[in-house]
């Protein structure tokens, strides 16, 4: 999908607004595993919940038009760019909430009136709420949102802390836990596409993190096959580096390096300015002793290290737009 599919899709969803809608539905740990619940939510609460989905979606959409070079990316291609959306394309692997992404996208509101899909006080629990899933748009025309559920989003009662709020002219007691909601979007998906627009969130998440190390540890695999290391320990002993981890997966997952002759690529390190001095070469493999010979190593074979046919000048970069 191109980016302007996707800037073009959320205009769709939110162009009318007497059509649009949201459904909120919890995500609850039972002891039979995370389920979904729908919330029920006064009308009117649900009013002002609408407004603010709607304005971030199109904080989504203001973001592409407010900067030319914000980009839509897929996920095996990450690179460090901070101003992108990444679409989710590991299909192999999903992060288990996106199997209850599709169960809002799919489920028709009707299915949420039975006491066992609804969001029971007597059964349920505010700090059993994993994360919230928002079904927004209309019945033809729809998105669904996925937001974490933060600890600092539940304000639990306890003995020495007071919630007050106004009463008239004074201030009462609140006697309930409190549940902290907001609009913001870590996940959208829609078309069976997911799209990721909350970076920190990407790199935070458990289930996300476990995916990126696998996949770098399988291109970490690959890389031994090349034939082009003399170890790969020193790598191996830095998976648990998310950033480190990233580079690893782009690296097997979309660079077109690995797919040149290993005599190239060492003419190339031979021959380049800087990395002739940080990337030893003995017996025809490159000696990767230092975190600084690992790291140049994976820009080289993320093909960070470009030549300006304008300048003369080599150039390190993480950002590659291709000409078409």
């Amino acid at each position: 999908m191109k980016k302007e599919e996707f800037i073009k899709r959320l205009q769709g969803i939110i162009e009318h607004y007497e059509d649009f809608q949201v459904l909120i539905y919890f995500a609850i740990n039972t002891p039979e595993g995370v389920c979904l619940k729908k919330a029920d939510i006064k009308r009117d609460v649900l009013l002002d919940m609408k407004d603010g989905y709607m304005q971030s979606i199109q904080k989504e959409v203001n973001a592409f038009n407010e900067d030319n070079e914000r980009d839509l990316l897929n996920l095996s291609s990450q690179d460090e760019r901070m101003n992108v959306v990444y679409r989710y394309d590991l299909p192999e692997e999903e992060p288990p909430f996106f199997t209850l992404m599709r169960e809002a996208y799919s489920s028709h509101e009707v299915d949420y009136f039975t006491n066992s899909k609804m969001f029971n006080f007597d059964n349920d629990k505010l700090s059993d709420i994993v994360s919230f899933i928002i079904e927004a748009g209309s019945a033809d025309n729809k998105i669904v949102i996925y937001r974490n559920n933060y600890n600092i989003n539940l304000m639990r009662q306890s003995r020495g802390r007071y919630y007050i709020s106004k009463s008239g002219t004074q201030f009462d007691q609140v006697k309930e836990d409190i549940l902290r909601m907001d609009s913001q979007i870590d996940v959208l998906m829609f078309d069976n596409e997911f799209f990721i627009t909350n970076l920190s969130y990407l790199d935070n998440n458990k289930d996300f993190m476990s995916i990126i190390i696998k996949r770098a540890k399988d291109s970490l695999t690959s890389i031994s096959r090349l034939n082009i290391v003399d170890s790969i320990e020193g790598m191996q002993e830095r998976l648990s580096e998310i950033s480190f981890a990233r580079r690893l997966m782009r690296a097997m997952d979309s660079s077109p390096i690995t797919e040149m002759p290993v005599a190239d690529i060492l003419s190339f390190v031979k021959s380049h300015d800087v990395l002739k001095n940080i990337l030893k070469i003995e017996n025809d493999k490159i000696k990767l002793t230092s975190k600084k010979s690992q790291d140049s190593f994976i820009r080289l074979l993320n093909d960070d290290f470009l030549y300006s046919q304008l300048s003369k000048i080599n150039y390190e970069t993480k950002a590659k737009n291709r000409i078409r």
